[in-house]
């Protein structure tokens, strides 16, 4: 990794993802040689007829950095994402240079992003898009919309410990009520009040339900995102190939690490429809890393992957149990190599590590990666 990835295992990476229609890259996040990895792949696979990047963030936000990266290039996204009225944990200096670096590769003649999730912070915003277009019948559910999305944040603004936020709070209906008023909304207005009911309904499920409620339906909403993106495609003639980028428990194929079936086991059986196939790949920090995490506010905190543990693994995480301690520099690792070991009568094993290696055909270990910076 210098001016970009070389090696013999990077030819081999990018070998293996031209000869897939759909590659997967699941990351942990804010690590900033991960994003650096991923602009670079798209770059090396576009002449085999990547044109499509799909990423963890809504549809209208998705376009909408598109759009700002084609009027002003990087900075038209570190503008938009300066924005007060949106926000993500995606909003990364490093991101942003993917994403500037993704738009650039692709024509422009296309629109290379796709927005494959439910949206947190960023109601207002779209809100805000909306208001323009909304028709006199729906005006008063619209305004009642507005009012609740406003009221939550300036409750928050003066005190931060006033609940939780309008996306994690509210219920669908308020949302309901607007598309009920407007039953024939232009593609766009259709998209944003979708994206917003079910928002809200993901995270009512998670206050009220189950985790696990939560997080299959949020699975179905990308998995439902991508299927319509596909049909476009499709009726367009079109079959690009796509390139994935989200974090590791969406990006797995079969089950992933809460047993949730998420949009990446969709990529194998929609490739497989047409005798192509799916490369998943794994990319982790490794040994002496730091990574970005969410700090108060809209801030971000740098803290040592190490020490760091998203599913309370303990000593049993994959950053910890798939890395060599002893290696000198970043490693890639075939996992499909050890596939027949991993069958049955493995109870002593690791089950992240067994789920790991048929989930994902490549694992990459960054050995002192960086933070990604705010």
């Amino acid at each position: 990794m210098g001016d970009g990835p070389a090696g013999r295992g990077w030819d081999w990476l990018v070998q293996e993802a031209r000869d897939a229609r759909f590659t997967l890259i699941g990351e942990e996040h804010g690590v900033a040689e991960t994003a650096q990895f991923s602009a670079a792949l798209f770059n090396a696979v576009r002449g085999s007829g990547y044109s499509r990047m799909a990423i963890e963030l809504s549809p209208i936000i998705a376009q909408d950095i598109e759009a700002a990266a084609r009027r002003n290039g990087l900075r038209g996204i570190l503008d938009f994402f300066a924005l007060p009225d949106t926000w993500s944990p995606m909003y990364l200096r490093e991101e942003a240079q993917f994403l500037a670096a993704v738009i650039t590769a692709a024509p422009r003649s296309e629109r290379v992003l796709w927005g494959f999730d439910r949206e947190i912070f960023s109601d207002r915003y779209l809100i805000s898009r909306l208001e323009a277009r909304v028709p006199g019948r729906a005006r008063e559910s619209f305004a009642r919309l507005k009012e609740a999305s406003t009221g939550s944040w300036a409750r928050r603004e003066k005190d931060p410990n006033a609940g939780p936020p309008f996306l994690f709070a509210e219920d669908p209906a308020v949302v309901s009520a607007v598309r009920a008023a407007w039953p024939n909304p232009d593609r766009e207005s259709d998209t944003i009040l979708r994206t917003l009911e079910e928002s809200l309904a993901i995270h009512t499920l998670g206050r009220t339900g189950t985790a696990w409620a939560s997080a299959e339906r949020r699975a179905q909403w990308k998995r439902n995102l991508l299927a319509a993106r596909l049909r476009e495609e499709r009726a367009r003639g079109l079959t690009p190939k796509v390139m994935l980028k989200f974090g590791y428990n969406h990006m797995i194929r079969g089950a992933n690490y809460v047993n949730i079936f998420d949009v990446g086991a969709m990529t194998d059986e929609v490739a497989a429809l047409s005798g192509e196939r799916a490369f998943h790949i794994l990319v982790l920090p490794g040994p002496g890393s730091r990574q970005a995490v969410l700090g108060p506010g809209r801030s971000f905190a740098s803290v040592s992957s190490d020490e760091f543990d998203e599913f309370r693994a303990g000593d049993q995480r994959l950053t910890r149990v798939l890395s060599n301690a002893d290696a000198t520099g970043h490693e890639v690792i075939d996992l499909r190599a050890l596939r027949p070991l991993a069958m049955r009568g493995l109870e002593a094993w690791n089950s992240d590590v067994v789920r790991t290696i048929h989930g994902y055909d490549a694992a990459v270990i960054w050995k002192g990666a960086r933070a990604s910076s705010s």
